[in-house]
């Protein structure tokens, strides 16, 4: 799956608006944190894949394991 910049952007801010929505503005950031961001705009592209996973596994069912 060939996703252009954009594709990830839409993407990726869509989930962290979700999860924003869910559980507040802190946890969204949370997803970027691990990556020295804090939005889609200063994440580099080799972590896309990772913060829109983390982005879908709190949206999808949110689970605070403590490892952050």
């Amino acid at each position: 799956c060939n996703m252009t910049k954009n594709d990830w952007r839409i993407n990726i801010e869509a989930l962290a608006t979700s999860v924003a929505a869910k559980y507040g503005n802190e946890v969204a950031e949370s997803a970027f944190t691990p990556y020295d961001a804090t939005s889609f705009d200063d994440l580099s592209p080799a972590h896309y894949w990772d913060v829109f996973g983390n982005l879908q596994q709190i949206d999808e069912d949110f689970d605070d394991d403590g490892d952050g």
